[in-house]
């Protein structure tokens, strides 16, 4: 269910149906080659959400549009909002989402890129003390018995990262108007390898990914189809519904987080 359409009525209910679990899908803006649009991981992580909720019932917050894309700010469209300030107002969300009920929060992301920045967020949880949990697990991964039913199907899938063939097809399955094939370039999608000897020896900078993919674009999608897209979407939310499924019937972390709480008021040895 969707918290944009509930009244006061269905929201009130909503809570004891859903047991005060709400997925919380985050995207952000940005180029995706040229063949995908500004808001494929928008459009992505709440498919992925919206999948799940027909599995195990959950409220889904209205997609956070915003993350952390600084990488692309040499691109048109690129919509980059400082860190900073993105925690501040996603903290003041979080704390509404939970004083309406929902004290469990779950971050459905569905750009790579936000990884770093999301797990930042949640350690941010211990600073200070809280009446909701924040759970972040990877909305996009799937598990290797999926990956080789894929294989088996699909055949080997393209290396990737960005507009590539599992984006591409996730958007051909959800919003096929916005695809547009003959506009992508593969070429563009190779690594210049710029910078190969720091990700050799793990050394992260926050110019790796510029200096590896300038154009915003990194896996050739050649041959991605809805049909593949769909598949894929479906496992996502698959993996997700288990997950929501766990943390609805779950009170440990809940529990340890208060216990962190009361001990860090009193520091012992």
């Amino acid at each position: 269910m969707f918290w944009e359409e509930q009244n006061v009525n269905s929201f009130v209910e909503s809570i004891e149906k859903t047991k005060g679990v709400c997925v919380f899908p985050i995207g952000c803006i940005e180029k995706h080659g040229n063949h995908l649009p500004f808001g494929t991981d928008i459009y992505t992580a709440r498919e992925i959400a919206a999948r799940a909720a027909k599995l195990e019932e959950v409220m889904i917050f209205p997609s956070w549009p915003l993350g952390m894309v600084s990488e692309v700010r040499h691109k048109a469209g690129t919509i980059a909002i400082p860190g900073q300030l993105q925690i501040q107002v996603m903290q003041e969300i979080f704390s509404e989402i939970s004083r309406s009920g929902y004290h469990k929060i779950v971050l459905c992301s569905g750009h790579g890129g936000n990884d770093d920045f999301l797990r930042f967020l949640t350690q941010t949880c211990l600073e200070k003390k809280l009446d909701y949990v924040l759970y972040y697990p990877q909305c996009l991964r799937l598990k290797p018995e999926q990956h080789a039913a894929l294989e088996n199907k699909y055949g080997t899938i393209p290396p990737g990262g960005h507009a590539d063939y599992n984006e591409t097809s996730s958007i051909m399955a959800i919003r096929p108007d916005l695809v547009h094939m003959e506009q992508m370039n593969p070429e563009e999608s190779m690594g210049t390898g710029k910078v190969n000897w720091y990700f050799d020896h793990g050394v992260n900078t926050s110019i790796n990914w510029y200096a590896t993919h300038p154009w915003h674009f990194a896996g050739d999608p050649t041959g991605a189809s809805a049909e593949y897209g769909e598949a894929l979407l479906d496992m996502q939310a698959q993996n997700l519904a288990e997950i929501i499924r766990y943390i609805k019937n779950d009170d440990l972390i809940p529990a340890l987080f208060r216990e962190f709480y009361a001990l860090s008021e009193n520091p012992q040895i």
